[in-house]
């Protein structure tokens, strides 16, 4: 039984990954709306999600002024400003190829700090993803405009951000449903105050912007929190963080067919890079 209990949260975990590959997609088709506004209903959307689900199973939400809930309310409010920020800085699909370097992130802060001993091969699996990225942004020997880097700093910020999230929930006692909802309910809240203190314009919205504001809050940005939250802490959290170098073929492949960038070279040979880092990771980890 612990087998298979463990085999189901890692399958929530891998259905979570599946989501975000819609991520970049939607993600840069919010370019046109405020960061801060579209995580507002995104982050309400999850936190009614969870309290529903909690009213279905007998949960308590977990109380909002809590140190915890305080600290994983900002991170995860901060990783998805800095990841929604960036599109509007540079090109959608270098963004997203960057922000995919958080199973990297994951890997190296995991086993530095959260003992999670993934072992030789998540530093050289993480090492070539790292390098898959290099010659996506260094195409053009490395000359960036100014913008351009401001929005692949920012999508790196949140790799990194993500990754901490990730290794924190991993290690908390508290029911992941419970305290979810209340976090999700905490980065609602933030982003609000947020929004009406640096710009409370109500933009005007179109049919297909709140279409988008809904697919982020039920999908990427919202419903799959809980599925990954499931998968790290009860799931094969090294597993997941090797899954989720699918994540990025997902996301550049639906941006390409979006029409969201030109299919290049340098974008195939970044996916090759960091897809064969999760390989390397995966034999690591059979070993």
């Amino acid at each position: 039984m612990p087998a298979l209990f463990s085999m189901r949260h890692t399958g929530f975990g891998a259905l979570a990954i599946l989501s975000w590959g819609t991520l970049g997609a939607l993600g840069a088709l919010s370019a046109s709306m405020p960061p801060h506004l579209v995580l507002t209903f995104c982050f309400a959307i999850a936190a009614a999600m969870g309290w529903t689900i909690c009213r279905l199973t007998g949960r308590t939400p977990a109380r909002l002024l809590t140190k915890h809930v305080a600290l994983f309310s900002v991170l995860l409010s901060a990783y998805h400003l800095v990841y929604l920020e960036a599109f509007h800085h540079a090109d959608p699909i270098p963004v997203s190829l960057i922000n995919y370097l958080w199973p990297a992130c994951l890997i190296v802060l995991g086993n530095l700090f959260f003992r999670l001993h993934s072992g030789w091969s998540g530093y050289l699996g993480a090492a070539l993803g790292f390098i898959g990225v290099g010659v996506l942004v260094g195409k053009d020997g490395l000359v960036l405009q100014a913008s351009e880097a401001l929005g692949y700093g920012l999508a790196f910020v949140g790799a990194v951000l993500w990754a901490l999230f990730s290794n924190l929930r991993r290690h908390e006692q508290f029911d992941a449903i419970a305290s979810l909802t209340t976090i999700c309910f905490g980065s609602s809240l933030l982003c609000g105050v947020w929004w009406v203190a640096t710009d409370a314009h109500w933009p005007e919205l179109s049919l297909r912007d709140i279409g988008v504001i809904i697919a982020l809050g039920v999908g990427p940005a919202g419903g799959a929190f809980f599925l990954w939250d499931l998968g790290m802490r009860q799931g094969h959290a090294a597993l997941l963080g090797i899954l989720g170098y699918s994540a990025p073929v997902l996301s550049t492949l639906l941006m390409l067919g979006l029409g969201m960038g030109a299919p290049g070279w340098e974008i195939f040979v970044a996916i090759a890079f960091i897809t064969l880092g999760g390989v390397v990771v995966q034999l690591g980890v059979k070993r």
